[in-house]
């Protein structure tokens, strides 16, 4: 399984309830996810964008927060000829 560590992550702010944190909690929320690394369960066929599309779940899974922009990089297992995003 794929791993992947996400770094540059940016929620969706028309997101309902996200006008109602702070900016501070906003940042502090961005910063939380920022270096953490996630396993990704996909298929070995997976194309480039449905791999993207799962590590975007898994975010807002983590969070409860639809996200906008994310970078990442792969530290773990990966079949993709895509290395960085």
């Amino acid at each position: 399984m794929p791993t992947v560590q996400v770094y540059d992550v940016k929620f969706d702010t028309t997101d309902d309830g996200f006008g109602d944190l702070s900016a501070e909690e906003i940042l502090q929320l961005e910063r939380d996810i920022e270096g953490q690394i996630f396993e990704i369960d996909c298929h070995p066929d997976a194309d480039i964008a449905e791999f993207e599309y799962l590590v975007c779940e898994e975010i807002s899974s983590e969070t409860g927060w639809l996200v906008s922009h994310f970078n990442y990089r792969h530290v773990g297992s990966c079949n993709y000829l895509h290395v960085l995003k």
